[in-house]
């Protein structure tokens, strides 16, 4: 579900698309609610700032094919893992993986790769939010494009937060 993107949004609203039970105690500064706009805990926030704000979860299983191997979720071979909702709110691209790569070419590394047609843009996101607290800018990444695979976005990392039998929040600001 994604927040409204105009005229009236309540505090319950955010509390359920961060995750939260409705009817139950919430705030602004509460770091779920915080989490979908990227705000931390000095920021003002008002109602409107939580316009069209999605968070995404990512149930991460592992997945092998030949000489890859990585955790998170893929659309194409091999597929694994899932996502929810499937579709992004910023682009009309297929979301089709966010996972981790184990093994060479580009071990230990994060992947989001967008499936389209057209040559693929650097753009649509400034930060990937991951788990309760990983952010990654887009400007830090290493961006390709070709006609099968829209755009790819890479970041180096030795940690990987998407293990299999994980379920991690995903946001894009």
């Amino acid at each position: 579900m994604t927040t409204p993107t105009s005229g009236a949004i309540s505090l319950n609203q955010l509390h359920v698309e961060a995750g939260g039970t409705s009817g139950t105690s919430v705030s602004l500064n509460d770091s779920d609610v915080r989490r979908l706009k990227d705000g931390s805990s000095a920021a003002s926030s008002t109602l409107s700032s939580f316009y069209n704000k999605t968070r995404y979860l990512v149930t991460c299983v592992q997945g092998t094919s030949g000489t890859f191997s990585g955790t998170g979720f893929k659309t194409n071979s091999p597929t694994f893992g899932s996502r929810s909702p499937t579709s992004l709110t910023w682009t009309s691209a297929t979301w089709a993986g966010l996972y981790y790569n184990l093994n060479s070419p580009n071990a230990y590394s994060y992947h989001l790769l967008l499936n389209g047609s057209g040559s693929g843009s650097n753009s649509g996101f400034t930060t990937m939010g991951l788990g309760p607290s990983q952010n990654f800018s887009r400007t830090s990444a290493s961006f390709s494009a070709s006609s099968n695979i829209f755009s790819v976005w890479r970041w180096a990392s030795g940690s990987n937060t998407m293990t299999t039998g994980t379920v991690r929040d995903v946001y894009f600001y």
